[in-house]
């Protein structure tokens, strides 16, 4: 026989073994990298849970939430594959003697009428040293374990387990109490020891295994001395703590009875303790746990339910009631009425008649008194894609390239009642949005988009500065109407001098009437001077009527054109901001909900 084959047939002997050996390591990394992508997704859940309520949520109700984050992220970097189990229990539940049975030791002390525990001990797993040593001893610095004592046999529970007696939890002592407190929110596996006496105990019940009743995943209930029980107590006993520990949100707990004097019950207890630790999840069971209850905590801290904040049905009347609002505020329809004011003045310029022209020029421009229209007479009309931020930090704009100077103070008169419309229906717009919050939410909502809607008067005020009047455009046919008014002007003044000169030449040359040539019975000088006159009449009377129609044109167009500007405004600065903080709400409250 070849060695070759030799080795082959000795592999093949010790195949079984080995391959079950094998299918296991691969079963518990499988299971470590599930149970690690199953802790990422819900620290991230909970990690958008604090983004969202930062700025939404007091400090103090997001602190629990913080802390499970931190926390988290210091428990899966220290010795991630090694499991700490933990017993609790009240006084005289025998804790210590169940730890010392468990590790198959005499290491914690132990006695009947007091508490011996007063400091956590560890009890390390047989075997341990190099690298896991040390990954075990920074965890149990972490944790704060001083006295710890390394086994020498094999307890069953697992290579990596580390054993933990604490401090009783009804102790006299509040500092023992605070230690047991503080380790039961850091282990990764809560084993509650309890006694046939005392195992229905309100402060064990109420302030330990109820408020932790999200870990029940990687906890384990022992009834110790079970020993001082008969077979029909014992059953009674251990109906009623299962009954009890289902009322609390442990469902499903299996209560292990066990005897830490005769050592009932002993091995299976070490095998549930072995089997939560063999999972390879306890750690991120422990923490996901922790999530839930961190989540639980803040849904009830915010007063949530489970609906999710919504929008109404009628959400798009409100904001067009809001719009209108602003518009009024904003004074559109005013601006608009001094752009037609303005713009017949304009087209009076063009297409009026030539004589009385000089009238107009006394009149005072409506969007001057309004302190509008000033870049026409610089000779530039606003950009309107100018952003209010561009305009008021005269910045150069991308879409133009040109300066964009600070909008003047217009002096649109809308009167305080406006803008007391406008702060009033922005409450109430946002009380009907936010109806669905808790009541500390929606109170801090609404107040801020009243604030919002106090500080909204200079934005419009700047928008409808930079809106685009349409004051510095001249259409074609005013200018065609303005040249045959300058001609008809031309033909009188032609008439007026023809007949003015005869009128000098018949007096102080000729000394008679000269014979100028005629049309028909009139003569020449006299239809020019008329006709010029009276065309210019009719033309004057036609362009004015045709002016209306373009005045009317032109202050649809603009009023149009600031509504536009004033939405813009009040969706930037209001609505948007008040869905973004409901959309933060809903969010919220989804990711709590599937944290819970």
């Amino acid at each position: 026989m070849t060695p070759s084959m030799r080795s082959r047939r000795s592999r093949d002997a010790a195949g079984p073994a080995e391959a079950t050996q094998a299918f296991d390591r691969a079963t518990s990394r499988a299971q470590r990298r599930g149970a690690a992508r199953d802790l990422d997704q819900t620290l991230w859940d909970l990690t958008r849970v604090v983004e969202l309520g930062d700025g939404l949520v007091e400090d103090a109700a997001l602190a629990p939430a913080r802390t499970v984050l931190e926390r988290a992220g210091e428990r899966r970097r220290i010795a991630p594959g090694v499991t700490v189990v933990a017993l609790l229990g009240a006084t005289g539940s025998g804790k210590s003697s169940l730890f010392n049975a468990l590790t198959g030791a005499t290491i914690a002390r132990t006695a009947v009428t007091r508490p011996t525990t007063t400091k956590p001990l560890a009890a390390l797993p047989a075997g341990v040293s190099g690298p896991v040593a040390d990954h075990v001893s920074d965890l149990l610095d972490w944790l704060g374990v001083d006295e710890r004592v390394q086994l020498e046999t094999d307890t069953g529970m697992g290579g990596a387990t580390v054993l933990l007696d604490l401090p009783d939890v009804d102790s006299d002592e509040a500092a023992h109490r605070e230690i047991a407190t503080r380790l039961a929110g850091l282990v990764d596996v809560l084993v509650w020891v309890l006694d046939p006496e005392k195992y229905a105990d309100a402060v064990l019940h109420r302030d330990f295994i109820a408020p932790m009743a999200a870990h029940a995943e990687v906890a384990v209930v022992a009834l110790n001395q079970v020993d001082r029980l008969d077979e029909g107590s014992r059953g009674a006993v251990t109906g009623d703590l299962t009954r009890l520990l289902a009322d609390e949100g442990l469902a499903g707990a299996r209560v292990e009875p066990v005897s830490a004097r005769t050592g009932e019950g002993v091995p299976a207890l070490r095998e549930r303790i072995g089997a939560v630790a063999a999972t390879a999840r306890a750690t991120e069971d422990r923490l996901a746990a922790d999530v839930r209850t961190a989540a639980e905590v803040l849904w009830r801290e915010l007063a949530l339910d489970d609906a999710a904040a919504s929008l109404p049905a009628d959400v798009e009347g409100a904001w067009a009631d809001l719009r209108t609002a602003a518009a009024r505020a904003a004074g559109v329809d005013a601006v608009a009425s001094a752009v037609a004011g303005s713009t017949a003045q304009h087209a009076s310029r063009y297409v009026g008649w030539v004589p009385v022209r000089w009238v107009g020029r006394f009149r005072r421009d409506p969007l001057r008194a309004l302190h509008l229209g000033a870049d026409v007479v610089r000779g530039r009309v606003p950009d309107p894609s100018a952003r209010v931020g561009d305009a008021a930090a005269g910045r150069d704009t991308a879409a133009t390239g040109a300066l964009v100077e600070p909008a003047a103070r217009t002096s649109v008169q809308t009167g305080a009642v406006a803008g007391g419309v406008l702060r009033s229906a922005a409450h109430t717009t946002a009380v009907r949005m936010t109806g669905d919050l808790p009541g500390d939410a929606e109170a801090d909502v609404v107040a801020r988009s009243d604030e919002r809607a106090a500080a909204l008067g200079d934005a419009l005020d700047s928008a409808v500065a930079r809106t685009d009047l349409e004051q510095g455009r001249v259409p074609g046919w005013w200018r065609a109407a303005n040249w045959l008014q300058w001609l008809c002007a031309a033909t009188a003044l032609v008439g007026g001098a023809w007949l003015l000169v005869l009128h000098l030449v018949a007096t102080y040359v000729l000394m008679r009437e000269p014979n100028p040539p005629r049309l028909g019975e009139l003569p020449w000088p006299v239809v020019l001077l008329l006709g010029g006159l009276l065309l210019g009449a009719v033309l004057a009377g036609l362009g004015t009527l045709l002016a209306r129609v373009t005045v009317r044109r032109r202050e649809e167009r603009v009023r149009g054109r600031l509504r536009s500007s004033t939405d813009a405004v009040v969706d930037e600065r209001l609505i948007e901001p008040l869905q973004a903080d409901l959309t933060r709400w809903s969010d919220l409250t989804q990711a709590l909900s599937r944290l819970r």
